[in-house]
């Protein structure tokens, strides 16, 4: 399971190169709400994959206020595929690399604290 928080730069790891066709991919990311069915989708160039090893496993950071920032925090599943276009976000005819799920939690919890004033009446 994949999580992100917003308000930072999330740091993920994934195996997508074992099921990859293309030999240097651009990713396309498909986020889907699991309670709404709406999508976040994005491309992640394979220049910006940061693993050291990337037959082994590739390495992505996401600026979650970027894609997720008016998003519902919960569940989504995620599916990944491998593509040729550095902008295209329409996953049909793609290879999928692979799926999961998403937790997308609150950057911080915010509490009120309010004071209130009670007055009481005597009656006789």
């Amino acid at each position: 399971m994949i999580h992100l928080t917003k308000a930072q730069t999330n740091t993920i790891v994934l195996t997508l190169t074992e099921k990859q066709l293309l030999t240097s991919p651009n990713y396309l990311f498909v986020f889907t709400n699991r309670s709404t069915n709406l999508e976040v989708k994005f491309v992640k160039l394979f220049a910006n994959d940061t693993s050291l090893y990337k037959n082994r496993y590739n390495e992505f950071s996401i600026v979650t206020n970027t894609h997720f920032l008016n998003e519902l925090e919960g569940q989504y599943t995620y599916e990944i595929y491998e593509q040729a276009s550095t902008s295209n976000t329409n996953p049909s005819g793609l290879n999928k690399l692979e799926t999961g799920i998403m937790w997308l939690s609150g950057s911080t919890l915010t509490y009120n604290q309010y004071t209130t004033t009670d007055t009481y009446t005597i009656r006789q």
